[in-house]
Protein backbone atom coordinates (compact mmCIF):
# COMPACT_ATOMS: atom_id res chain seq x y z
CA UNK A 1 0.00 0.00 0.00
CA UNK A 2 1.28 3.35 -0.25
CA UNK A 3 2.03 6.19 1.64
CA UNK A 4 0.91 9.54 1.77
CA UNK A 5 4.48 11.13 0.46
CA UNK A 6 3.87 8.39 -2.27
CA UNK A 7 0.92 9.37 -3.52
CA UNK A 8 1.68 12.91 -3.42
CA UNK A 9 5.37 12.18 -5.16
CA UNK A 10 3.00 10.12 -7.86
CA UNK A 11 0.67 12.59 -8.47
CA UNK A 12 3.47 15.13 -8.97
CA UNK A 13 5.07 13.17 -11.53
CA UNK A 14 1.61 12.64 -13.03
CA UNK A 15 0.70 15.78 -13.78
CA UNK A 16 4.69 17.14 -14.60
CA UNK A 17 4.32 14.18 -17.18
CA UNK A 18 1.26 15.74 -18.51
CA UNK A 19 2.92 19.07 -18.34
CA UNK A 20 5.74 18.21 -20.55
CA UNK A 21 3.47 16.18 -22.98
CA UNK A 22 1.02 19.06 -23.55
CA UNK A 23 4.53 21.21 -24.13
CA UNK A 24 5.69 18.62 -26.47
CA UNK A 25 2.47 17.45 -28.48
CA UNK A 26 0.31 20.65 -27.91
CA UNK A 27 -1.80 19.94 -31.23
CA UNK A 28 -3.09 16.36 -29.47
CA UNK A 29 -4.71 18.39 -26.47
CA UNK A 30 -5.85 21.92 -28.04
CA UNK A 31 -8.04 22.43 -30.83
CA UNK A 32 -6.18 24.58 -33.66
CA UNK A 33 -8.37 27.81 -34.02
CA UNK A 34 -9.57 27.54 -37.74
CA UNK A 35 -11.74 30.99 -37.95
CA UNK A 36 -10.94 34.55 -35.79
CA UNK A 37 -13.47 37.35 -35.21
CA UNK A 38 -12.51 40.25 -36.54
CA UNK A 39 -14.18 44.33 -36.79
CA UNK A 40 -16.64 45.02 -39.29
CA UNK A 41 -15.36 48.21 -39.86
CA UNK A 42 -12.40 50.13 -38.60
CA UNK A 43 -12.34 53.06 -35.69
CA UNK A 44 -11.54 55.73 -38.62
CA UNK A 45 -14.63 54.18 -40.33
CA UNK A 46 -17.17 54.07 -37.62
CA UNK A 47 -16.62 57.68 -36.91
CA UNK A 48 -17.42 58.21 -40.75
CA UNK A 49 -20.33 55.83 -40.45
CA UNK A 50 -21.76 58.34 -37.54
CA UNK A 51 -20.96 61.62 -38.92
CA UNK A 52 -23.04 60.01 -42.55
CA UNK A 53 -26.10 59.49 -40.27
CA UNK A 54 -25.76 62.22 -38.72
CA UNK A 55 -25.74 64.34 -42.38
CA UNK A 56 -28.09 62.14 -43.67
CA UNK A 57 -30.88 61.13 -41.57
CA UNK A 58 -33.57 60.03 -44.02
CA UNK A 59 -30.94 57.88 -46.25
CA UNK A 60 -29.45 54.31 -45.74
CA UNK A 61 -25.76 53.70 -45.02
CA UNK A 62 -24.38 50.63 -45.93
CA UNK A 63 -20.61 49.71 -44.65
CA UNK A 64 -18.51 47.18 -46.61
CA UNK A 65 -20.62 46.20 -49.42
CA UNK A 66 -19.40 43.78 -51.56
CA UNK A 67 -18.47 45.18 -55.11
CA UNK A 68 -20.46 42.27 -56.14
CA UNK A 69 -23.48 43.34 -55.06
CA UNK A 70 -23.16 46.83 -56.55
CA UNK A 71 -21.84 45.45 -60.33
CA UNK A 72 -21.87 42.22 -62.27
CA UNK A 73 -20.93 40.80 -65.66
CA UNK A 74 -21.62 37.98 -67.58
CA UNK A 75 -17.61 37.27 -68.10
CA UNK A 76 -16.10 35.11 -65.30
CA UNK A 77 -12.75 36.45 -66.05
CA UNK A 78 -14.15 40.37 -65.81
CA UNK A 79 -16.14 39.21 -62.76
CA UNK A 80 -13.00 38.34 -61.57
CA UNK A 81 -11.54 41.38 -61.65
CA UNK A 82 -13.85 43.00 -58.99
CA UNK A 83 -14.60 39.64 -57.12
CA UNK A 84 -13.04 39.99 -53.81
CA UNK A 85 -13.57 44.06 -53.42
CA UNK A 86 -15.15 45.58 -51.07
CA UNK A 87 -16.70 49.76 -50.73
CA UNK A 88 -16.27 51.36 -47.42
CA UNK A 89 -20.09 52.97 -47.85
CA UNK A 90 -22.96 52.84 -50.13
CA UNK A 91 -26.10 55.56 -49.67
CA UNK A 92 -29.16 54.18 -50.47
CA UNK A 93 -32.10 56.87 -50.65
CA UNK A 94 -35.85 55.88 -49.41
CA UNK A 95 -36.29 53.49 -52.15
CA UNK A 96 -33.44 51.66 -51.63
CA UNK A 97 -31.32 52.99 -54.94
CA UNK A 98 -27.88 53.72 -54.45
CA UNK A 99 -27.33 57.30 -54.37
CA UNK A 100 -23.70 57.38 -53.88
CA UNK A 101 -20.71 55.20 -52.96
CA UNK A 102 -18.11 56.62 -50.25
CA UNK A 103 -14.50 55.54 -49.99
CA UNK A 104 -12.41 56.76 -47.32
CA UNK A 105 -8.93 56.63 -47.79
CA UNK A 106 -6.83 56.47 -44.36
CA UNK A 107 -3.07 56.21 -44.46
CA UNK A 108 -2.79 52.85 -45.80
CA UNK A 109 -3.95 53.67 -49.21
CA UNK A 110 -0.95 55.92 -49.74
CA UNK A 111 1.28 54.80 -53.09
CA UNK A 112 -2.31 52.74 -53.45
CA UNK A 113 -3.84 55.72 -56.05
CA UNK A 114 -3.97 54.27 -59.22
CA UNK A 115 -5.50 50.72 -57.90
CA UNK A 116 -8.00 52.85 -56.18
CA UNK A 117 -8.68 54.94 -59.50
CA UNK A 118 -9.57 51.51 -61.33
CA UNK A 119 -11.92 50.61 -58.39
CA UNK A 120 -13.65 53.93 -59.01
CA UNK A 121 -13.54 53.30 -63.05
CA UNK A 122 -15.44 50.06 -62.21
CA UNK A 123 -18.06 52.13 -60.07
CA UNK A 124 -18.52 54.85 -62.58
CA UNK A 125 -18.52 52.90 -65.81
CA UNK A 126 -21.79 51.24 -63.75
CA UNK A 127 -23.43 54.55 -63.62
CA UNK A 128 -22.49 54.80 -59.82
CA UNK A 129 -20.98 58.07 -58.12
CA UNK A 130 -17.82 57.91 -56.29
CA UNK A 131 -16.88 60.30 -53.63
CA UNK A 132 -13.16 59.64 -51.91
CA UNK A 133 -12.26 61.32 -48.75
CA UNK A 134 -9.00 61.71 -46.51
CA UNK A 135 -10.63 62.96 -43.76
CA UNK A 136 -13.66 63.26 -42.06
CA UNK A 137 -15.57 66.22 -43.53
CA UNK A 138 -18.23 68.00 -41.29
CA UNK A 139 -21.68 66.78 -41.53
CA UNK A 140 -22.68 70.00 -43.66
CA UNK A 141 -19.55 69.35 -46.41
CA UNK A 142 -21.19 65.99 -46.53
CA UNK A 143 -24.45 66.44 -46.65
CA UNK A 144 -23.84 68.94 -49.52
CA UNK A 145 -21.48 66.91 -51.80
CA UNK A 146 -23.73 63.90 -51.58
CA UNK A 147 -26.87 65.32 -52.53
CA UNK A 148 -25.66 68.09 -54.82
Amino acid sequence: MLDLNQLIFFIIGCLASFTLLCMLFPKFFYRKQKFYPRRVITHFESKMYARLLQALPQHHVLAQVAFSALITNHQYKIRNLFNRKVTDFVILDHDFNVVVIIELDDPSHLGKEKADAERDAMLEEAGYRVLRYTNIPSAITLKNDILR
